[in-house]
């Protein structure tokens, strides 16, 4: 949960980027604010609507995202952008964590105008390698990100293949608050701060806000910040990763680790892979030891993984998958609990050409 201690980095105006609490920023940027919030504070994801369904787009919203968010849509706020050819962007963030960010900049001098998520910011610039304080941030897409430990990048920006091989570096924060400061002028990212949340129109500060030599905070707040300091790796979110990662498992294979064909033994490679990354701790280690029954199974199942998310809180993997019929679902989950995890059926819908289903797999025991 956010709080006044949390640490911070920010900027006003022109000026160096200083770290701190986030009460010494407040009280330091004295006015308008715009607050970054790290992805492993929001889910982004998107949805494709009518133009009837547009029109009602807030009532719409739970009801399609009921399946891709790990927690009730009744918990959390739900904001959309600019669709692109029928295709809306939407990021998702505790309503009680949104309340509180509101709170807390309330409390100080500044007034909050804007809150938006970092990988959303830097999805046009991707792909990027951030590395901040000992840590680094690889992004291949706006869905596609994850922070690490400096000492473990040879061994995991493997699994991003090819994706990263012309990323932009960035090694300072004032490059990366100047990418931020860019976004925000751009337009670009799902704003959270709409609809209940709107901040309250004023024409002196709509000019200031907007304005780039007037003094704005672009934070990389609390939540961003200590992940960097705190934590070894965030979880890994996948949004319609179905496509390029597990189309077949053969294909994901060779995408994670090129150059070795080998795929005979697709599990004793995938597992022997998994021995060399073991100093990778915390949620990483257990995202990666499920994806690896779960990679290994699909390669020869007729079923079509969609989706991927993995739960840090509980460290279960749910994998959304399309069937032809209900027996193809069981198939899929007595396959994988062969391999030594556990799979359970979460949910399922028939459909017009076929069964949609979530099924959720985590250790045995």
């Amino acid at each position: 949960m956010p709080h006044a201690d949390m640490p911070v980095y920010w900027r006003q105006g022109g000026a160096d980027v200083q770290s701190g609490s986030l009460a010494q920023a407040l009280q330091a940027c004295n006015g308008p604010v715009r607050l970054v919030l790290s992805n492993r504070d929001a889910q982004l994801t998107e949805v494709s609507l009518s133009r009837k369904q547009a029109r009602h787009l807030q009532k719409v919203l739970p009801f399609l995202l009921e399946e891709q968010l790990l927690d009730s849509p009744e918990s959390l706020w739900l904001a959309a952008g600019k669709a692109e050819s029928g295709h809306y962007p939407v990021a998702a963030i505790a309503r009680e964590h949104m309340d509180a960010w509101v709170a807390l900049v309330a409390d100080s001098p500044c007034t909050l105008q804007s809150i938006r998520v970092d990988t959303d910011l830097l999805a046009d610039r991707a792909p990027l390698i951030i590395s901040l304080d000992g840590k680094v941030l690889l992004q291949s897409g706006r869905n596609q990100a994850l922070w690490i430990d400096q000492a473990d990048q040879d061994r995991i920006q493997p699994l991003f293949a090819g994706a990263l091989d012309e990323a932009m570096l960035i090694s300072a924060e004032d490059e990366l608050f100047d990418l931020f400061a860019a976004a925000f002028r751009e337009g670009r990212a799902v704003e959270l701060m709409q609809g209940a949340y709107a901040p309250r129109k004023d024409k002196q500060a709509s000019s200031s806000m907007w304005a780039p030599w007037r003094p704005i905070m672009a934070m990389a707040a609390v939540i961003f910040v200590c992940a960097v300091i705190t934590l070894w790796v965030q979880e890994w979110r996948y949004q319609r990763a179905a496509d390029a990662a597990f189309a077949q498992a053969q294909a994901r294979y060779e995408q994670l680790f090129p150059g070795d064909r080998a795929t005979a033994a697709l599990s004793r490679q995938f597992r022997a892979r998994l021995a060399r990354l073991g100093g990778v701790e915390t949620a990483d280690a257990g995202f990666l030891s499920l994806l690896a029954p779960v990679a290994t199974v699909l390669h020869g199942s007729k079923v079509e993984a969609k989706r991927m998310q993995f739960d840090q809180r509980d460290g279960s993997l749910m994998l959304d998958v399309g069937a032809k019929d209900y027996a193809e679902l069981e198939k899929l989950q007595q396959a994988i609990r062969k391999q030594g995890v556990d799979a359970n059926i979460a949910n399922y819908r028939n459909g017009a050409s076929g069964v949609n289903a979530r099924i959720k797999v985590e250790q045995a025991g």
